[in-house]
């Protein structure tokens, strides 16, 4: 009878249609392609996207979870508009929790982990010297994401993703701060100089420095704005 049912093969494709959706508007939202406040009106996505209005309703709410994207009443969705109050508490929970993730990394992470964190540091060293902005952000989100796996923690990391589209829009806006692309270097130096050493308390102060440094910016960016 099982052979009858060849028909019923799933096929199993690495990446969905739904999470292309998702990447291409959170990648839009991140990069402000979509600004803070825009309205975001599913038939002029679906247009743009040439997917069902089903995709991008799903995507929408997803992005909702996020913290990207808002529903206002009959208005609909619409870009998150982050205030200084949202900036301060994104950032007093990130500097707490990043903390952490130091402090762990030294105590437990394998010393190829630690080579590895080296390697991506030096890459991130030379995307600052290109001034590669796109590169500045990929290597920096390696980094953290290499934090987290040698912190040994996965609730850590389940806790800063919630966190992590907001951020990545909040970093985007603060790395492109006149001085702020080397000042960020240099603390992101000092936290790999700590864990090198296996130092856990200074890899703790050196990446809640780091945060608090980020937040400041961001926090002036919302008050400036």
């Amino acid at each position: 009878m099982v052979a009858n049912l060849t028909n019923l093969k799933v096929t199993r494709n690495t990446i969905t249609l739904r999470q292309i959706v998702l990447d291409k508007l959170r990648d839009a939202i991140i990069s402000t392609q979509l600004k803070p406040g825009q309205r975001l009106v599913e038939r002029e996505l679906c247009k743009v996207l040439d997917v069902s209005r089903t995709s991008v309703r799903e995507a929408l709410r997803h992005l909702e979870s996020e913290g990207l994207v808002q529903y206002a009443g009959q208005r609909g969705p619409s870009v998150t508009v982050l205030d200084a109050v949202d900036v301060k508490n994104i950032y007093e929970l990130r500097a707490a929790l990043e903390g952490l993730a130091g402090q762990l990394f030294c105590s437990r992470a394998t010393d190829q982990q630690v080579q590895q964190l080296q390697a991506t540091t030096n890459a991130l060293k030379a995307a600052f010297d290109r001034s590669e902005v796109s590169e500045i952000l990929a290597c920096t989100k390696d980094f953290y994401d290499q934090l987290l796996e040698g912190s040994g923690n996965a609730e850590l990391g389940t806790s800063l993703n919630r966190l992590l589209a907001r951020i990545m829009v909040l970093r985007a806006g603060t790395i492109a701060q006149a001085g702020r692309w080397q000042d960020s270097l240099t603390e992101m130096q000092n936290i790999m100089q700590a864990i090198a050493k296996r130092d856990p308390e200074a890899a703790r102060q050196a990446c809640v420095a780091h945060v608090q440094a980020a937040g400041a910016i961001a926090l002036k960016q919302i008050n400036y704005t």
